[in-house]
């Protein structure tokens, strides 16, 4: 029978399975799929119902069994003689259990990182309160204005983030470092600029070395490992604002040798 006469006519799921296994017609796949979407989503609700935490939607637990559906239709053999339910049905649980289970590392991995960046630009704005704070009192009537002290303030967090991105060594400075798409810069340019990122970043790694033994442990728990700082607080038995405190002493450490370094040109 032709398959458009088939999918005009609403065959029955024994017809549409004819038309998919012995003729391999997309369109009554597609039907087919279409007539048990009811049957995933009861599937769907069911382990939802089950579920021990909110930390995903429905609606992800309804994709993931749909995903499932496909795949039981695609490999489901009428003539093996079992009810397609009972074939899909561990399958389409299968499939939302499974996948449950990447998108909460993914939704954790999500968590962490948040929680790291937030602790990092608050280090960062702790350091550089410090930084121009200290500044003022060496020089007496150093940024004396307060457009002067909030574009210095500003430029000491964006050093704080800089250094840790450099740290982190995630890649994100290439990614970021050459702006929109309209000014692409020559081969050249960006060869040099990333062998320059490369080795500031070597440098950055290598005076890590230099700082005092908790510094250093902290600065290598949350930027290499990254460990948030009630972790860390827990690992090195100390308050988290001791940890806090001795991250941002690193960094202001850091930020020190790294302009001192006669590898570097840097003007902060």
């Amino acid at each position: 029978m032709p398959i458009n006469a088939a999918v005009e006519s609403d065959l029955d799921p024994a017809a549409l399975w004819a038309c998919w296994r012995d003729e391999g017609d997309a369109a009554a796949r597609e039907q087919l799929i279409c007539h048990y979407l009811p049957y995933a989503r009861i599937v769907a609700a069911t382990v939802f119902s089950r579920r021990t935490h909110s930390d995903v939607e429905f609606e992800d637990y309804l994709q993931l069994a749909r995903v499932g559906l496909v795949e039981a239709v695609d490999r489901f053999d009428p003539g093996q003689g079992a009810q397609f339910k009972t074939f899909a049905a561990k399958r389409v649980q299968g499939a939302v259990l499974n996948g449950l289970v990447r998108l909460t590392e993914k939704n954790q991995q999500i968590s962490v990182k948040m929680r790291l960046r937030q602790e990092r630009l608050a280090a960062a704005k702790e350091a550089a309160e410090e930084a121009v704070a200290g500044e003022s009192e060496v020089v007496p009537g150093a940024s004396s204005r307060s457009g002067d002290k909030l574009f210095r303030y500003l430029a000491e967090v964006g050093i704080g983030l800089a250094l840790g991105i450099l740290l982190e060594d995630t890649g994100m400075v290439e990614a970021e470092s050459f702006g929109n798409e309209t000014r692409v810069p020559s081969p050249e340019v960006s060869y040099f600029r990333k062998t320059e990122i490369l080795q500031m970043r070597t440098v950055l790694h290598g005076l890590v070395e230099r700082l005092t033994e908790q510094q250093r442990r902290i600065i290598r728990y949350h930027y290499l490992q990254e460990i948030p700082f009630d972790e860390i607080a827990t690992t090195m038995g100390v308050t988290r604002g001791r940890i806090s405190q001795l991250h941002r002493q690193g960094l202001l450490r850091l930020r020190e040798l790294l302009g001192n370094d006669a590898r570097c040109d840097v003007s902060w």
